[in-house]
């Protein structure tokens, strides 16, 4: 592939990701009516309270589910947003004095671009962070306490010497250890805790796809409302002819 042909590739995808922008946001929302049915916090407490007693072995199906959804999304933003980013650097034109105003427009939308990616970025390890705390939560409540136990035994023997009777003695140490499951101190607050967590996760999901919804609207806006000095900064076209210069003739 030569330069000029990755770079017409570049601009292809960085307007294919502009062109999605709210046909996206639409398909977030459309999942968020679909995932998350009006409830309070309450009832998702309620909801999930039964799934402690299978934590031992088990993950919280829906929270791992929705913690994988919002993963996939932001990842799909993500580089939905570096496209549109790219393209617009791509249209930067050559550095000059100037009718700067153009290019101006396009360092603000790249700047708010970045920043929406990088707090889109922090959602991919959410999940990571979820589970971690989830697994302290449930070794507090089923963790097992071990048992060690050391016991000693005594033999004796009788030996005859020099004619005369002898008694020697050997001591014996065993160690034993055993393990059992205790409820730890605190046993009904750990439980809360877990549940907690749980719906912690629900909401934390709810927030981080209103917030990639919110980003794509934004991100559209932006583009909508400045395309003509995105496209073309210095109204200058694409191959830098001045279209807008006064002749005299």
């Amino acid at each position: 592939m030569s330069t000029e042909a990755l770079l017409a590739h570049t601009l292809e995808e960085g307007q294919a990701a502009i062109e999605g922008l709210a046909p996206n946001a639409l398909r977030v929302a459309e999942i968020m009516n679909a995932k998350f049915p009006k409830k309070a916090l309450s009832a998702v407490a309620s909801e999930m309270a039964p799934g402690v007693a299978a934590a031992k072995t088990a993950t919280n199906p829906t929270c791992t589910a929705l913690g994988d959804l919002v993963r996939e999304e932001a990842a799909i933003a993500v580089a939905s947003f570096r496209a549109a980013e790219m393209w617009l650097r791509l249209k930067t034109p050559s550095v000059s004095d100037g009718n700067n105003f153009g290019v101006d427009v396009q360092n603000y939308v790249i700047s708010e671009l970045q920043a929406m990616c990088k707090v889109m970025e922090a959602f991919v390890a959410a999940g990571r962070d979820y589970h971690w705390s989830r697994a302290q939560g449930v070794d507090k409540l089923f963790g097992d306490s071990a048992d060690n136990s050391t016991s000693t035994s005594e033999d004796s023997e009788t030996k005859e010497e020099d004619g005369k009777p002898k008694t020697t003695s050997t001591k014996k140490a065993s160690k034993s250890s055993s393990t059992k499951e205790a409820k730890p101190n605190g046993f009904p607050d750990y439980q809360a805790y877990l549940v907690g967590i749980d719906v912690k996760q629900y909401h934390v999901a709810y927030t981080s796809l209103t917030d990639i919804k919110n980003n794509y609207l934004k991100a559209h806006m932006l583009f909508t409302k400045n395309m003509k000095r995105l496209a073309d900064p210095r109204g200058e076209g694409e191959d830098g002819r001045a279209v807008h210069a006064m002749s005299m003739f």
